[in-house]
């Protein structure tokens, strides 16, 4: 080993073009504000050392004059190659098993249930399909190794790791699609499980704007292969824990874009026997009831007074909603001091799914409000006095009053998570981006408010490596230029007829990223093969600005 002096140690883009790096992680400043992938940086010990062995080799033959001596050189680089070969097999093993087991320390989502203990962790049901699917060399154990590869390659900023985890990816594709032409296998856990999952690793991956798109048409995958399996099928704990996944997933899309729930969604919301499983079904329903009402904002462009009624039932359920847990304060955030943030994975997850909890009716209730504010706002047009004025400005202060308490929540979150040893925070880190995002579509917040969700999610993606929180905070920073929904405080009122803003929709919602093309996931019942076709990529006309949707 020949010592090289001190060179530079900035990442290879910063090298070539002679620009100071200032080795930050997961990417260098200069790289990303250039929009460039950057590299990553060397080994410290690369760089003070230069390998010199082929140069000594050279060296030692050239003054061999032997022929004997430099055929047995030569017939001793076979088993110098097969050394080599099986080296390289055993890192790429050893990689492998590094990608699985990030994603189960980092990513791995758990169930939990009515019947659970309060100090429960979850059940492990990713574990159970992961494993049996290892064994028969199944789609779910190489797309968690997809998901964690992918992970590291953005912790590391690796963009080797990115690529690999890409090309796992595609293999996954293609052995989901022989498994689906399995009438054995086609509505298997494995498969729906896989669908899922894939929508995971997109979510990782962030590396395209049509990236929401792919998750969205895995996810309608899933919920193909769940409503073919019927409900009869999720009697188990692994089928539960996959079905409570799928909803989980499908509960968040429709608020975000204002869809209704799917029927067969519904009818598995009033079905006993999972009912009687279920973490308070209660609030399911309640969110399928926003879901419906934003659904007929947008399809009719006015709030008429049974939305408006409905709108006002819904903020009074979700405010005095409560799970029957004693973790739970009703009127309160779940604390970390109840529960400390330790390197203990079961405790923090359970926290964290106790403030997604609490998150998620924070965020119904803004969006409810912002229904309730429309109707106000019609009812002040129709019937003007102070009567109706005075309703107007209660619900805009209410909508102000919720996303203040939002916002320090999610800061509280946000400096405790960050602070914890163990490494299931990561999961925590998504869900301060659901409700930062969530927080986004209040027509009262201002441009300060946006600002201040734009740094936010920046700091969340650069403290937890999630690439999704620059994309967040890249449409916030865009929609910190539009301005707000004045606040009523005079006697004008403005018309009632007011079509729905993208502000209300949230990121990724426009309608031209939300289109699903040709067939998703769909195995016949009958057993009979059935193509699958991909997700067709859009051209790049979508407009950025915060226009209205086109009606």
């Amino acid at each position: 080993m020949g010592f090289s002096g001190k060179p530079s140690k900035g990442c290879l883009p910063c090298r070539q073009k002679r620009t100071k790096c200032d080795l930050a992680l997961p990417a260098c400043s200069q790289c990303i504000r250039k929009n460039r992938v950057c590299s990553g940086y060397r080994n410290e010990q690369d760089l003070l050392f230069r390998n010199e062995t082929k140069l000594v080799v050279r060296k030692v033959n050239r003054k061999t004059d032997n022929p004997p001596e430099q055929s047995l050189a030569s017939n001793s680089s076979a088993p110098q190659l097969s050394t080599l070969s099986t080296q390289q097999l055993s890192r790429r093993a050893a990689l492998h098993d590094e990608a699985v087991l990030h994603f189960f320390a980092h990513y791995n989502e758990k169930l939990f249930e009515s019947r659970a203990g309060t100090l429960d962790g979850g059940f492990n049901y990713v574990l159970s399909v992961f494993q049996s699917d290892a064994v028969r060399a199944g789609p779910v154990s190489e797309i968690i190794a997809a998901a964690g590869l992918a992970a590291l390659g953005n912790m590391k900023a690796a963009p080797d790791l990115v690529t690999a985890a890409r090309a796992k990816q595609v293999k996954v594709l293609r052995a989901l699609n022989e498994q689906l032409q399995n009438p054995k296998t086609c509505l298997s856990d494995s498969s729906i499980l896989t669908c899922l999952l894939l929508g995971t690793f997109e979510s990782i991956m962030s590396d395209d704007p049509q990236s929401q798109v792919a998750q969205t048409f895995h996810l309608k995958g899933a919920m193909t292969l769940v409503q073919m399996r019927g409900r009869d099928r999720f009697a188990d704990d692994v089928g539960h824990g996959i079905y409570a996944r799928m909803r989980g997933a499908i509960l968040a899309h429709c608020v975000r874009v204002s869809e209704p729930l799917p029927d067969f969604i519904l009818s598995f919301l009033g079905d006993d026997g999972i009912s009687q499983r279920d973490f308070q079904p209660f609030l399911y329903k309640l969110l399928g009831r926003l879901c419906q009402l934003r659904y007929d904002q947008k399809t009719k462009g006015i709030v008429d007074n049974r939305m408006f009624r409905e709108a006002q039932s819904l903020l009074d359920e979700f405010s005095t909603w409560s799970p029957g847990i004693p973790e739970w304060h009703a009127g309160g955030r779940p604390s970390v001091d109840s529960m400390p943030l330790t390197s203990n994975a079961d405790e923090t997850y359970r926290l964290i799914w106790l403030a997604t909890t609490w998150i998620f009716q924070q965020t119904a209730r803004i969006v409810a409000s912002d229904v309730f504010i429309e109707g106000a706002r019609g009812q002040a047009l129709l019937r003007p006095g102070l009567a109706a004025r005075a309703i107007l400005n209660d619900a805009i202060n209410t909508q102000l009053e919720l996303v203040e308490e939002l916002k320090e929540s999610l800061a509280y979150y946000l400096h405790n998570f960050k602070a914890s040893q163990s490494t299931m925070k990561t999961v925590g880190g998504y869900m301060l981006l659901w409700g930062l995002s969530g927080m986004s579509s209040a027509s009262t917040c201002s441009e300060d408010t946006f600002l201040w969700m734009t740094n936010q999610a920046e700091t969340i993606a650069e403290g937890f490596g999630l690439r999704q929180g620059r994309m967040l905070a890249e449409f916030l920073r865009k929609r910190a230029r539009v301005p707000p929904v004045e606040e009523v405080r005079s006697s004008t009122v403005p018309s009632t007829s007011v079509r729905l803003r993208d502000a209300q929709q949230g990121p990724g919602s426009n309608s031209s990223l939300l289109s699903i093309f040709g067939t998703v996931y769909a195995p016949r019942q009958n057993g009979t093969a059935t193509r699958i076709h991909r997700p067709v990529r859009q051209g790049k006309g979508v407009s950025q600005k915060g226009s209205e949707p086109r009606t």
